[in-house]
């Protein structure tokens, strides 16, 4: 034999105190699973409601029998939405079935709504709408667009979805260089201490 072989290596258990398995060797999905337990728990369907009456009454389209993860996954109405309220916004919506190209709308409509002025917090990913990963996140930033677009597009004068949002302050801010969540924090920290100012003046 090897005289430099290794030590026989033990097979690695990952056990807690009290002797059971730990979930790190539990497969993935279980993870998964939970994942979407908990995004379905928060998954609204009185907003989506309102969020694909709002499309429709917008663009026309109906959702019919499909899902709205269905109804908008070729990206062709949410570029078709983005067009109604900003004409022009999309020059040319993909209308092919081929898979990259209705993922390459659904960036359209996303790029649009960072330019209307929705926050990179309440954007979603392409798999979240693609691969239903988490619809939440996409009623939810459909619901920030419609509120955004009230404020930073007033030539629209069609149906209108949310509250107004105002988020030109907050994109100001991004250039002066507060970008980082922290930053913003201790931003608002000092506002609210001003005891701690006093302490700077001695």
């Amino acid at each position: 034999g090897c005289s430099s072989s290794p030590l026989p290596v033990r097979p690695l258990r990952r056990t807690s105190r009290d002797g059971t398995v730990m979930a790190s060797d539990a497969p993935n999905y279980g993870l998964d699973a939970e994942l979407k337990a908990k995004q379905a728990a928060k998954y609204d369907v009185g907003l989506e409601n309102l969020v694909t009456e709002w499309i429709s009454s917008i663009t026309g389209e109906q959702q019919g029998d499909a899902t709205v993860a269905e109804w908008l996954k070729n990206g062709q109405i949410l570029c078709a939405l983005v067009n109604a309220i900003k004409p022009g916004s999309i020059k040319k919506v993909n209308t092919s079935s081929m898979p990259f190209k209705q993922m390459e709308n659904i960036t359209y409509f996303m790029n649009a709504a960072r330019e209307i002025g929705v926050p990179e917090s309440a954007m979603f990913g392409t798999p979240d709408l693609y691969e239903e990963k988490n619809m939440g996140s996409v009623i939810g930033c459909i619901y920030t667009f419609g509120g955004v677009v009230q404020v930073t597009c007033p030539e629209f004068t069609g149906p209108k979805l949310g509250v107004p949002m105002n988020v030109e302050g907050k994109s100001k801010k991004r250039e002066g260089g507060v970008a980082t969540q922290s930053g913003g924090l201790a931003g608002t920290l000092e506002t609210e201490r001003p005891k701690d100012r006093v302490g700077y003046l001695r």
